[in-house]
């Protein structure tokens, strides 16, 4: 008969054994991750906080920093160009909110395509854009707007419409509204992709159960899809909105922010009040924090009323 002691120390030994080899695994998996961890650190958490602690300064990035407290937020307050930059960012976050429909509608319909096959091509077509960089289809657009031989005033002439051409992005009163158009008919990819993942993670006894009561196409995407979609759709809201009060490439590229202040918006503010002429790097940082502050807020609120079923 075996020993048990021998057999509960042997026991012991091989338990050590394993939990030394564990650990060593796990030691040498945090090596792995520590250089993404340290560049993380380093370039993306280090200049947010230096952002934070330099909208409290007047600097110039070299050589001037002087604590002025909440000076740079008062003289935002003040500003009535900031101001007239927040209207535009309001306008285009309304557009951009609406505009996710076109998206959401488009993965429902595609979601109930019959053919697998029409399903696979349709899925494509909605990647592709992904493998055309970004400039290269803001550039596109801008040419497509160019007043002499874009393509809008073009197709115009061709039609017969010749009174009806436009300046389009050098009109302050169409500027905008140029903005908004780009990227008809409106179907983000990331989040086509999103919607897709969600429909498909469902379990198909749901459409069958609705199927055999009778539910309608309008019913069923009113009362099972979108239901079903709310966690995704919160989840592109969020970027919706916090890339919409942020960002500025579009408009750095296609306007500069004019004509006049007709497409300025506050994160191309931030960023001509920075690298301009005057390099004001405080009140820049002020501005950013102020963006950053508005952005979590309105995700948070998004979060919190927007329950996942």
């Amino acid at each position: 008969m075996n020993d048990p002691l021998r057999v509960t120390g042997a026991s012991l030994r091989q338990s050590k054994v394993r939990s030394s080899a564990l650990g060593q695994s796990r030691r040498i998996a945090y090596l792995f991750v520590l250089p993404a961890f340290l560049m993380t650190l380093l370039f993306d958490y280090y200049p947010i906080l230096d952002g934070m602690y330099h909208a409290f300064y007047r600097w110039d990035g070299a050589t001037l920093e002087k604590f002025v407290g909440f000076d740079n937020f008062v003289e935002i307050v003040e500003d009535s160009v900031f101001w007239i930059s927040v209207r535009n960012m309001a306008i285009l976050l309304v557009f951009h909110i609406v505009l996710m429909i076109p998206t959401l509608v488009a993965c429902i319909v595609l979601f109930r395509l019959r053919s697998v096959a029409s399903q696979y091509v349709y899925r494509i077509l909605f990647c592709l854009p992904m493998v055309v960089p970004g400039l290269v289809t803001l550039l596109l657009w801008q040419f497509m707007y160019n007043p002499q031989f874009g393509f809008f005033n073009q197709l115009l002439a061709i039609l017969g419409l010749d009174q009806y051409k436009q300046l389009w992005l050098g009109d302050p009163n169409l500027a905008l509204w140029c903005l908004i158009f780009m990227g008809f008919p409106w179907i983000g990819t990331i989040a086509a992709l999103i919607y897709l993942g969600g429909l498909q993670s469902v379990d198909g006894s749901i459409w069958d159960a609705a199927k055999m009561d009778g539910v309608g196409p309008v019913a069923q995407a009113l009362k099972i899809e979108l239901p079903l979609l709310k966690g995704q759709f919160k989840l592109n809201l969020i970027g919706a909105i916090s890339g919409t009060i942020t960002g500025y490439g579009t408009q750095l590229i296609m306007t500069g922010g004019g004509p006049g202040y007709s497409t300025l918006v506050p994160g191309l503010y931030m960023y001509q009040r920075a690298f301009g002429g005057n390099t004001e790097f405080g009140y820049a940082s002020a501005v950013g924090l102020l963006l950053f502050i508005i952005a979590l807020l309105i995700s948070i609120a998004t979060m919190k009323f927007i329950k996942s079923e």
